[in-house]
């Protein structure tokens, strides 16, 4: 109701020519701030709560129409201490920027494991449960687990599994027999080379044609690549 109130005061003193308050102007940036970092992390599973920590500072404005534009908020996930960055507009022109404190809370499922487990361990869903959160969650917690990735290091059970704990699952290895496809226009040839490093699926990697020539690939799926003639 209180920030309803501010926006239909900011729109009277609009028509009329007045200077809005400045407390006015700063509540109506932190709803605007909130609602930017809630639109933000609508891309992410679970739910946020996101409040303002502290009264914006504003720069000094002299003009009827004051509008704000979002720049970025400093973190990716709106969860913990953060805070957005907007541009101040006056009848048009920019007068300056103005920082907005945050603080969110996540509420969600997050993916733990049920048992310690060894690196190189690909997890399976036996291994895994989801467990309800609520707070900051670690950088990177993961909700869900896509295929084609490894544990990077050993795990003890309970651990809450974040991005950082897993690895790319290489599908080629220095010194491995490679079957590489090299295209040239239409034509496709096919045969068998040497990696010279390693590579998961989409990683480019250096291989070694039988003529001793060496080019670079894409890897496309176990002991498979595929290069362009001239690469």
């Amino acid at each position: 109701m209180r920030a309803l109130l501010v926006v239909l005061l900011f729109g009277f003193l609009s028509l009329t020519g007045e200077q809005v308050p400045p407390v006015a102007l700063a509540e109506r940036l932190q709803q605007e701030a909130i609602s930017f970092a809630l639109e933000k992390s609508k891309t992410s599973a679970g739910h946020y709560v996101i409040r303002a920590t502290r009264s914006p500072t504003l720069p000094r404005v002299q003009g009827a129409q004051v509008t704000f534009e979002p720049s970025h908020l400093s973190k990716r996930e709106p969860s913990g201490p953060f805070f957005a960055v907007f541009k101040v507009l006056v009848d048009g022109h920019l007068a300056g920027n103005a920082r907005v404190d945050l603080e969110g809370r996540w509420t969600g499922n997050l993916l733990r494991t049920k048992l310690s487990l060894a690196r190189k361990v690909v997890p399976t869903e036996d291994q895994l449960e989801e467990t309800p959160f609520e707070g900051n969650p670690p950088p990177g917690a993961l909700s869900t687990l896509s295929p084609g990735y490894r544990l990077r290091a050993n795990v003890q059970a309970g651990h809450i599994l974040t991005q950082a704990d897993l690895e790319p699952i290489p599908l080629v290895s220095t010194g491995e027999r490679v079957r590489i496809s090299v295209q040239f226009e239409a034509l496709i040839i096919s045969a068998d080379a040497t990696a010279r490093s390693n590579g998961a699926m989409g990683d480019k990697i250096r291989v070694e044609l039988p003529n001793r020539k060496w080019v670079q690939a894409i890897v496309t799926g176990c002991g498979e690549a595929k290069a362009n003639w001239g690469s």
